[in-house]
């Protein structure tokens, strides 16, 4: 780790990077959290995203992880062992990965994702825009790509709380699946499993009220 830190510390690319880009702030860390060390950070809170660099020990790759309100993942196609690579890779991806962060662009969804229609669903407009506290943070007309073939399409979040609940449509397995986070703890629910928007909507009615209204009163506990 030694070694990495003093090639990140005299790496000259850190001081041409823009202080400000697509509403994102930067960051600079430069410092060590568990097996990692966390290099910079391009941060919009208003909209509860951000784009980081960091090194990670344990797998000897820099790593970019992006953070769009409680969801986390990896872009995989910043990975890379060489800090000169990762330069390359930084000039050629990151401001296209900050407007796509910044700026809904319907160019980013797959062919199967537009093939199930999920952006032209009628019940997109009964979904309330706060329930029990909770906002519709996304919204299916612009669903997020996260990591294996998953779309988050419905996410909504409590952020003072650090608790959301999310549907997501994966394509590799063509059906519908929902996360629940109370305080960032995972809790597991099959109750609005679908394989149609059809179905998916009729979950939606008669249980998204209540699945929210009980994680509120968890919270409350």
């Amino acid at each position: 780790m030694e070694k990495i830190i003093e090639q990140v510390t005299q790496w000259d690319f850190l001081q041409k990077v823009p202080q400000e880009l697509f509403g994102f702030t930067l960051i600079s860390e430069m410092m060590t959290c568990g097996s990692q060390y966390r290099i910079f950070t391009y941060n919009n809170s208003v909209r509860h995203r951000s784009f980081s660099i960091l090194y990670d020990k344990a797998t000897k790759e820099f790593l970019a992880r992006i953070v769009i309100g409680l969801t986390e993942f990896c872009d995989i196609s910043f990975i890379t062992g060489d800090i000169v690579l990762l330069e390359k890779i930084l000039k050629e991806r990151l401001e296209r990965t900050l407007r796509g962060l910044a700026n809904f662009d319907p160019a980013s969804l797959c062919l199967r994702f537009r093939q199930k229609k999920i952006m032209e669903w009628a019940y997109i407009s009964q979904l309330p825009k706060q329930l029990s506290g909770f906002e519709l943070f996304i919204n299916p007309q612009e669903s997020v790509k996260a990591l294996n073939g998953s779309y988050v399409i419905i996410d909504y979040s409590d952020f003072a709380t650090e608790s959301n609940f999310t549907v997501n449509y994966n394509i590799y397995r063509d059906e519908f699946f929902s996360e629940i986070r109370l305080k960032r703890t995972p809790i597991m629910t099959a109750d609005f499993d679908a394989k149609t928007l059809t179905e998916l909507e009729g979950r939606l009615t008669e249980k998204l009220h209540q699945t929210l209204e009980s994680l509120r009163l968890k919270l409350q506990k």
